[in-house]
């Protein structure tokens, strides 16, 4: 087995060019229909208009274990959002909501007639709403935010049966509930037209395709109605789904950031699924073991998000700030179509997972939505027992560790393409904490880590990421040692450190009696397959 050294040097890092990174870089996902009781992700393979066959029970909010978990996860914000997003209707009770501007407010005989219309048993396709989204759940979601300390992004149904026969989406649907929203209290700090509109002749067939020009249209339709309504939300889109291999399918992003409706452009929205399942039948890359561990594969996020990145440009000129809309990853996970068993659910995941955290906060990306919260294969938290899996951990420890200011490294690379290395600072200047993230994709090398400079005065913790005995584990280590629930609800506790061995050591894991900090300049072993925080304070 090979050994290499590299040394770090943390403090001569500089202040990357990318703005400072929100509170909320890292977001996350509940699926509209693990919310709803829809099709999900369950252990029957195969794929139906675009949704799993298996159908789940509605997730239930109360959950102890899950609210919990979630908000030691804060601050972030919590995506709605998912194929059947687009056959929700809204249904917040029988009065109407009077509606801003000249408009009439409908009568309640047009509005209850409006509403049976739209809960039209469904066909299959998403022609008709299959589901109806109902005051009680609506507040049920918005306890649940608020006890975790997220905020809410919420996706509008764009499907089938909120367009006319010309294809145009139709407000009202949407007017509904967002009237309601604000007449209620309930915040919503930003809204997302469609989910996956690019992909809807696979979902919904052919003839329900939305080409740039018409999706471009809802949007300034939509910006309209919003701006007037609540101008302090955002607006995102196209929430376009991007595929490894073949890139934007049906291309809504550059059609949008181009045309009038950019003005309204908060936020320029899609989907990053590195390789697929075998629960879906089309793939352009099947998930296994080793798919993650090449650079190249790991480093195609970053060719998708220049694009994205080249028609935010076009948008800069069109909007009041002059300035262009950002970038959000509203979707994202180790494998499509819910992740792979044995793969998306264990430690193989959490390598890619930590690079491509450390790659888009690089890359200047302003959220990233880890798909799902819980649920599936692919889910941080275990649909049934609610337990954390590695990249929970993986996930907690980024949000512990890693600071809001991205550090510019060296650009050459030592050691080569299997050693992965991102930095971060809690803040501008020299005095702030700063974090290393080293990640090994090697199955064979081990690093040697050895720090120089001021890094070498400074007191330095330690948070080496190895699967439990095996690189697909379903169990993470941290130091050695099983990563529990005390790791997240004692964080930062003196016998949580002492019991996960934080301190550094000279080579080696410190025994149990090692003091929580020590004086460092020290050689620090990155085995293969395992994950590297280092933080400097």
């Amino acid at each position: 087995m090979k050994r290499l050294r590299v040394f770090l040097r943390p403090y001569e890092f500089l202040l990357s060019e990318v703005p400072r990174l929100h509170a909320d870089f890292l977001s996350f996902t509940i699926d509209t229909s693990l919310l709803l009781g829809g099709h999900w992700w369950g252990p029957t393979k195969g794929v139906r208009h675009g949704v799993a066959g298996d159908k789940a029970s509605p997730l239930d909010l109360s959950d102890p274990r899950l609210r919990a978990y979630a908000k030691a996860l804060s601050p972030a914000m919590l995506r709605i959002g998912g194929t059947e997003a687009d056959r929700m209707c809204y249904r917040m009770g029988k009065n109407p909501v009077a509606i801003a501007g000249n408009q009439a407010t409908p009568s309640p005989q047009s509005v209850q007639a409006s509403l049976q219309s739209q809960e039209s048993r469904d066909d299959g396709k998403g022609l008709s709403h299959e589901f109806v989204l109902r005051k009680g759940l609506w507040k049920r979601l918005h306890d649940f935010i608020t006890d975790a300390g997220y905020s809410l992004l919420f996706t509008l149904s764009a499907g089938p049966a909120d367009r006319n026969a010309e294809g145009a989406w139709l407000e009202e649907n949407a007017r509904r509930l967002i009237t309601w929203s604000l007449r209620k209290k309930y915040p919503v700090a930003a809204w997302e037209l469609g989910n996956e509109v690019n992909a809807f002749p696979f979902i919904h067939g052919i003839k329900s395709r939305v080409f740039g020009k018409r999706y471009a249209e809802d949007f300034e339709r939509l910006g309209s109605m919003v701006r007037g309504l609540d101008p302090e939300a955002d607006l995102v889109g196209p929430c376009s789904a991007v595929w490894p291999g073949i890139g934007e399918p049906n291309p809504l992003i550059r059609t949008l950031c181009s045309s009038p409706a950019a003005m309204y452009l908060d936020a320029v929205s899609w989907h990053w699924y590195p390789q697929q399942s075998s629960f879906g039948r089309v793939a352009t890359r099947r998930a296994n073991e080793g798919n993650m561990l090449n650079a190249r594969r790991l480093n195609e996020v970053s060719r998708r998000t220049a694009r994205v990145d080249s028609s935010r440009a076009l948008a800069a000129t069109r909007r009041p700030s002059g300035k262009p809309p950002e970038n959000w990853v509203t979707e994202t996970a180790h494998a499509l179509y819910g992740g792979e068993p044995g793969l998306s659910d264990t430690f193989v995941s959490t390598l890619w997972w930590l690079d491509e955290l450390g790659l888009l906060a690089s890359l200047g990306v302003s959220k990233v939505f880890r798909q799902a919260l819980v649920g599936a294969r692919y889910g941080l938290l275990d649909g049934n027992s609610m337990d954390p899996r590695p990249d929970y951990f993986a996930s907690f420890l980024w949000k512990r560790l890693m600071g809001r200011q991205v550090l510019t490294l060296p650009p050459k690379n030592p050691a080569g393409s299997k050693l992965r290395i991102y930095a971060h600072a809690d803040k501008a200047g020299q005095t702030a904490s700063r974090t290393i993230l080293a990640i090994n994709t090697s199955r064979k090398s081990t690093f040697i880590l050895g720090t120089e400079g001021t890094a070498a005065k400074n007191h330095m913790d330690r948070y080496l990421l190895q699967g439990d005995g095996s690189f697909a584990s379903r169990t993470l280590l941290v130091n050695g040692i099983r990563a529990g629930a005390d790791l997240v609800f004692g964080w930062g506790k003196k016998n949580t450190r002492t019991k996960y061995r934080v301190a550094a050591g000279p080579g080696k894991i410190p025994d149990d009696e090692s003091p929580a900090k020590t004086q460092v300049g020290l050689d620090i072993d990155l085995p293969p397959l395992s994950a590297l925080f280092l933080r400097f304070e």
